[in-house]
């Protein structure tokens, strides 16, 4: 008798849970950047009544985030096929996304999910190489940025639309005194 009231109170505690999401592992399959909203593919599966499992359905209209405020964002591509992390709302997030309150009880729903873009199965040489050399490291093709304690790197091409200026001396202002075409000396 006392063990089939714990094992009711434990099916009816699985029963309350069941329908709340937290977080789950996701794919992108498409991306608007103009939007910032995305299609994405949970990848995990649910148990059915029958106790069958079965893929969670794609879910439409996610926002995607970027580390941002109001003056700064650092973005990145996002395509289809990149991991993110599909993290679920207490509550609906129309208001935060439309500022309109909706008439809704929905908790920990699909429907109110948020993506963290870019969670990786496994490491790379960015990753290695920031670890390795206590940097932050951006890689893009061949191109890679590294900030670290000592300076800032860039091995690569590098395009500068503005004026440089190092130690006070403008690039594309500066001069020199001395023989034309032959040794000069350091910028006036």
């Amino acid at each position: 008798m006392m063990q089939e009231f714990v094992q009711s109170v434990k099916d009816t505690a699985r029963k309350a849970v069941d329908n709340v999401h937290t977080a789950v592992p996701a794919v992108i399959t498409s991306y608007d950047p103009a939007s910032g909203m995305a299609i994405v593919q949970p990848k995990a599966k649910f148990k059915k009544p029958d106790g069958k499992t079965m893929d969670y359905p794609s879910v439409s209209g996610v926002p995607v985030v970027f580390p941002q405020s109001q003056n700064a964002t650092i973005a990145f591509p996002v395509k289809a096929g990149d991991g993110c992390l599909l993290v679920f709302a207490e509550t609906a997030i129309d208001y935060w996304l439309y500022g309109q309150e909706t008439p809704t009880d929905l908790k920990f729903d699909l429907s109110s999910a948020i993506a963290i873009p870019n969670i990786a199965t496994s490491g790379n040489d960015a990753m290695i190489q920031a670890c390795a050399e206590d940097a932050v490291v951006v890689k893009v093709g061949g191109t890679v940025l590294k900030v670290s304690a000592s300076g800032v790197e860039i091995t690569g091409n590098l395009t500068v639309s503005g004026e440089v200026t190092g130690n006070g001396v403008a690039l594309s202002t500066h001069t020199h005194g001395g023989d034309s075409g032959g040794t000069t000396t350091p910028p006036n």
